[in-house]
């Protein structure tokens, strides 16, 4: 939503797994929220110390919001919770609403969300990395089979 918690540690998940599956070349990663209320700001406190207890930086991060640009320059856009996936669905053009997915889809959960931890506990945000892992991991699985099948992988 305001691009401070799960995507953030999403994104920083998610190029760790690629690069440990040999894709880190090949598919480029981003992270946005629907929302602009936090548009500038470092990821949230508490996931910057998760990251920093799981080897991660997000030092770098600053928070955006989505542009309707990125629905043609990404190939796949992926929503977090079902609120965020009816936002994106709504800015995005018609071509691209397939290409927006539940990350915990991947994980064979097509009806499961990533909960929010952002009014939480440092409890809520290692739950919430959970999930983003488990999601990250299905994804991972997915382009290697599109890699593997000949499907070029792009940003």
């Amino acid at each position: 939503m305001g691009n401070i918690c799960r995507s953030p540690l999403a994104a920083v998940e998610a190029g760790r797994a690629f690069a440990a599956a040999g894709l880190g070349g090949l598919v480029g990663i981003d992270s946005a929220g629907t929302l602009d209320f936090h548009a500038g700001h470092p990821a949230d406190a508490r996931a910057r110390s998760l990251a920093a207890d799981h080897g991660m930086d997000l030092g770098a991060h600053r928070a955006r919001q989505v542009e309707i640009g990125d629905f043609s320059r990404f190939d796949l856009v992926i929503a977090m919770d079902r609120q965020n996936l009816a936002a994106l669905r709504a800015l995005a053009p018609p071509q691209a609403s397939g290409r927006i997915r539940l990350l915990l889809e991947f994980a064979g959960r097509p009806r499961d969300e990533v909960a929010d931890p952002y009014s939480g506990t440092r409890a809520d945000f290692d739950a919430s990395f959970g999930q983003i892992r488990e999601g990250i991991a299905g994804l991972t699985k997915h382009l290697l089979r599109l890699h593997n099948a000949g499907h070029r992988l792009t940003e």
